[in-house]
């Protein structure tokens, strides 16, 4: 069961990455009318995360980290793994979603500068 955190932490994501070009706004539209909306949602939030924490396309974000003990233990970041588990670690001990899709501006706060 989703708790109401993450439905608007998703539900976010969807509208970020609707406005980010008229393709991926219709790409969003064909996989809404194929697939469920939190397999859409989720996409939308990996998505967001990628571009607001300008991660290479190898790299991992946050969302995609199930579970963080593991990941933190990763052998090998080149995937960014380990900094993806950090950055989630300190999400979830504010009570924010993994879905967040600007993870830095959720952790500062509305009004916060600099980075975590």
């Amino acid at each position: 069961m989703m708790n109401q955190t993450d439905q608007d932490a998703l539900t976010r994501s969807l509208a970020i990455c609707r406005t980010e070009c008229a393709a991926r706004a219709q790409q969003l539209d064909a996989m809404l009318a194929e697939r469920p909306w939190l397999d859409v949602a989720r996409f939308a939030s990996y998505c967001s995360q990628t571009a607001s924490l300008s991660l290479d396309p190898w790299e991992t974000p946050p969302c995609s980290i199930s579970d963080i003990d593991a990941a933190l233990k990763a052998a090998d970041n080149a995937r960014g793994i380990r900094n993806a588990a950090r950055l989630l670690q300190k999400m979830t001990t504010l009570g924010l979603s993994r879905f967040e899709p600007d993870p830095l501006l959720a952790i500062r706060g509305p009004g916060e500068t600099g980075y975590p």
